[in-house]
């Protein structure tokens, strides 16, 4: 009887545990705080990663050309990262060449070159309505890391409430 008292408590934990770990925000709370009060008008993070993906750290850039880029590393690969960077946009947001993807409803663009590629949406910041460029880029090849999984991380940004 204790046997199985004991099996249900730890199942019951192990759900409660996995439930909590679907949850969590990719960005840990404390870190969305602090670009929210650091960046306000560049305050946005994505909700969707790669498998194995974690975040690292951001850093906030102001100035002529402000930019705040968070970092993604691999747990199992620590050389293989992804940077969400967020820029304001100027111009159109479609350059020509690239591919297109709709996900999540978002157009997405993705281009690439051999040593990188990268996705990216515009949005309108909430803040102002000015164009905000979303953008996520990586070293790791097509072959290595899919346009979609960079897509689907752009696509999935939103603005830290």
């Amino acid at each position: 009887m204790r046997r199985l008292i004991a099996i249900a408590l730890l199942v019951t934990g192990l759900a409660a545990a996995s439930a909590d770990a679907a949850t969590a925000p990719l960005v840990p709370v404390h870190s969305q705080q602090a670009i929210k009060k650091r960046t306000n008008l560049y305050a946005f993070v994505p909700t969707r990663l790669g498998f194995a993906f974690r975040y690292y750290a951001w850093k906030f850039q102001p100035g002529a050309k402000p930019a705040l880029r968070i970092w993604f590393r691999n747990r199992l690969q620590r050389s293989r990262e992804i940077t969400f960077v967020v820029t304001p946009q100027t111009g159109p947001c479609a350059q020509g060449k690239e591919k297109s993807f709709q996900l999540d409803g978002n157009k997405v663009y993705w281009s690439h070159r051999a040593e990188e590629q990268q996705a990216w949406r515009c949005v309108p910041s909430p803040v102002n309505g000015k164009q905000i460029r979303l953008t996520a880029a990586t070293s790791m090849s097509p072959f290595t890391f899919a346009d979609v999984g960079l897509g689907r991380m752009v696509a999935s940004g939103r603005w830290v409430r």
